[in-house]
């Protein structure tokens, strides 16, 4: 991975503390149509971007045309 992938993750983090810990994103095509391909994209690209981080210190969520990205509040216990 290159360096720009772990500054990318600090910063997507940094904004979802400063935002409450949680965001959405609605997707919606030219028509006006919800525009889930683009849902996903973007589910797919925040994934990748929090890379070993994900479901440790942040979520992604697609559901339907609309992707929430939300910090991890507490740690699971086994």
């Amino acid at each position: 991975m290159n360096e720009r992938g772990p500054l990318a993750a600090d910063a997507l983090i940094g904004y979802l503390t400063t935002c409450g810990g949680s965001d959405s994103f609605q997707h919606w095509d030219a028509k006006g149509q919800p525009d889930l391909e683009s849902s996903r994209r973007l589910a797919e690209r925040l994934r990748a971007l929090l890379g070993d981080r994900l479901g440790v210190v942040a979520s992604v969520e697609q559901s339907f045309n609309r992707v929430t990205l939300s910090l991890v509040l507490e740690t699971a216990k086994l």
